[in-house]
């Protein structure tokens, strides 16, 4: 082999370090026409059904910043907005679409009506408290 075709390791790292972020920044963003549409999934029990005097924006504001600090992508959240002023906060696996965990924040004269419900997935109670803590 030429020299310059011959593989070494220094080279085998540098295609592998270029591939791999290819691969980052070739994914579809999300929301774009390769996503799968992520659906609000009401199928589980309801584990957190309380009413708010917090806007509906306020509360899923609230809920959204809770899911960054516990770390989770943001390829995980999806938002919804609900007729008459309503929200809704779902975490979904971006590869499959699936709903693994829904947030219900419909408007209501005064406030808004808070509903948790399970997919699929264990909701602990951390989860359960940040969902009531957001309804304040």
């Amino acid at each position: 082999m030429p020299p310059m075709l011959r593989p070494t390791r220094r080279r085998a790292y540098a295609v592998a370090a270029v591939l791999a972020l290819a691969a980052c920044a070739g994914g579809a963003p999300r929301g774009g026409r390769d996503a799968p549409r992520v659906e609000a999934v009401r199928a589980g029990r309801v584990l957190v059904d309380v009413a708010s005097a917090r806007a509906p924006q306020a509360v899923a504001d609230c809920v959204v910043d809770g899911v960054r600090r516990l770390k989770i992508p943001d390829d995980y959240l999806a938002l919804r907005s609900q007729a008459g002023g309503g929200r809704v906060v779902m975490l979904a696996n971006p590869a499959t679409g699936r709903t693994g965990l829904t947030v219900d924040v419909a408007a209501r004269a005064n406030g808004s009506q808070v509903r948790l419900y399970e997919n699929g997935m264990v909701v602990s109670a951390q989860w359960r408290a940040l969902v009531r803590r957001c309804a304040g």
